[in-house]
């Protein structure tokens, strides 16, 4: 099943009230509390770009996959790059625990990354 996964953005992103979030950029609350449930069967495709705005990300970033039982698809099919683990990393506190030596090193990390995006 194909699905919309906004926690995910917002816990990498280290958004502590997604719902509030949403709020603050335009979103009703009710719509803000069903996104960030996962309680949608379809997304407004301003929606989704807000979104996508926000968490400086692409829509295939806020889908996830997971095949049914009924579902059989090739291991090479493209729905299979969306498929997601559990849970999300929180970036900022992952790099708070990280003793200052690393963080240097990791430093250097994002900023090549960084780099490789323009």
């Amino acid at each position: 099943m194909l699905k919309l996964d906004v926690r995910r953005g917002f816990d990498v992103r280290g958004i502590k009230n997604p719902v509030v979030f949403l709020m603050k950029n335009g979103i009703n609350r009710s719509t803000a509390s069903k996104l960030y449930r996962g309680e949608v069967e379809f997304v407004r495709l301003g929606h989704l770009e807000k979104l996508c705005s926000l968490l400086r990300c692409t829509p295939n970033d806020l889908l996830s996959f997971t095949p049914d039982a009924k579902t059989i698809i090739d291991e090479d099919h493209p729905l299979n790059a969306l498929k997601r683990a559990r849970t999300a990393k929180n970036i900022s506190e992952l790099a708070a625990k990280l003793p200052l030596e690393k963080l240097n090193k990791l430093e250097t990390i994002l900023e090549q990354l960084q780099n490789d995006e323009t």
